[in-house]
């Protein structure tokens, strides 16, 4: 069953409608609704199968927005796996990002700036929220006996008022977008979006952050190399403040968030959003063998044993007490990275669950060229 790729979409009451000569929007109720599209604002309604519709002559404001990208940030360097002991003689590599803003792509990307442009804008709600608490303490102040319906009623009004300005303020920032795309299109990102599904329904994925080499395996399982992780996750939906007429797989990596959309991918972090073509990444897959210090996610295959502190000879070391037996699973690594800048990495608990994504960004890679 292919995608579909729908000609509206509805952000709380207001209603998006892509049409073949440009995008309008409506907000409403069952049966009344108003709005502006390609040619001005209107007002239409309708009941037991009769329509109307009135044109109220006004133009729409196309709004902008603006694209920026992840950032390089110095780490300090990591313990070992094992807190009890520290590695000697470990060299750490850290996995970090040029600034958004120097992406290539995005010096010359009219939509990475329209949404930048967007999202820079300041929210008025915690100033009016702040202004109309003052002038409820300065009117409790002056008015003591004030009966306690018209407080609760001017509670109320504030909470409205400020909802009010909240939702308005996340409309200001916001950026809708639609694709139409062709046949062979379409199922290039059909392809990407089953691949996505099966490398998100891993039970353990972690986003890499620090990478480390052990000249001494003794304290550290066995193992010639560490891994530091931060937050990670996946799934279909919408960027921040971006919605679009089709759900767009979503990786996000401690503050970094990438989304692979149809035509590109945008990149959002602390703020700033940046755009790279999918000809531009270079993705790499690896198995890998990981120490399991935690429990063991149902969907990873263990692979052997090693001790938390080994010999020589790779058995356990007598001369620690606490010396337990770990599990070794079979896992998969995931490297994103372009020329510009960008390298986020990705570990996931489930044997060649990146595979199929990885060829499908290669695929689509050699399309876009």
């Amino acid at each position: 069953m292919g995608l579909t790729f729908s000609r509206s979409v509805k952000v709380g009451v207001l209603r998006f409608n892509f049409s073949g000569s440009g995008i309008g929007v409506s907000a409403g109720v069952p049966g009344l609704r108003i709005g502006t599209g390609p040619r001005g604002a209107y007002i239409s309604g309708g009941v037991a199968g009769f329509r109307y519709r009135k044109s109220l002559n006004s133009k729409p404001r196309i709004a902008s927005t603006e694209h920026s990208r992840p950032t390089q940030v110095d780490l300090e360097s990591p313990n070992s796996p094992h807190d009890a002991v520290r590695a000697p003689n470990i060299v750490h590599t850290e996995i970090h990002d040029t600034d958004i803003l120097e992406l290539v792509d995005s010096s010359s990307d009219d939509l990475v700036r329209s949404i930048g442009e967007q999202q820079s804008k300041i929210s008025a709600w915690p100033f009016l929220l702040f202004g109309l608490l003052f002038l409820m303490v300065v009117l409790g102040h002056n008015f003591p006996n004030m009966p306690s319906v018209v407080k609760w009623l001017g509670g109320l009004v504030i909470a409205a008022v400020t909802y009010w300005c909240f939702q308005r303020d996340k409309l200001k920032k916001l950026t809708v977008l639609f694709y139409e795309p062709d046949a062979p299109a379409s199922a290039l990102f059909e392809d990407l979006m089953t691949a996505f599904k099966k490398a998100s329904s891993q039970q353990k994925l972690k986003a890499i952050t620090v990478t480390s080499r052990y000249a001494d395996t003794k304290y550290s399982a066995g193992a010639q190399q560490g891994l530091k992780f931060g937050s990670a996750s996946a799934h279909l939906g919408d960027a921040p403040n971006v919605v679009a007429n089709i759900s767009i797989p979503i990786f996000t990596a401690e503050k970094t968030t990438l989304a692979f959309y149809p035509d590109r991918i945008l990149i959002f972090k602390d703020g700033k959003v940046g755009s790279i073509n999918y000809s531009s990444i270079d993705v790499e897959c690896n198995a890998v063998t990981y120490v399991e210090e935690e429990s063991v996610p149902n969907d990873a295959r263990v692979v052997g044993h090693t001790w938390k502190y080994v010999n020589k000879k790779g058995g356990p070391d007598r001369r620690f007490k606490d010396n337990k037996q770990i599990p070794l699973c079979a896992y998969t690594q995931m490297k994103l990275r372009t020329s510009t800048g960008l390298d986020v990495q990705f570990l996931g608990s489930k044997e060649n669950a990146f595979n199929d994504l990885a060829s499908a960004l290669l695929r689509t890679s050699r399309v876009m060229r």
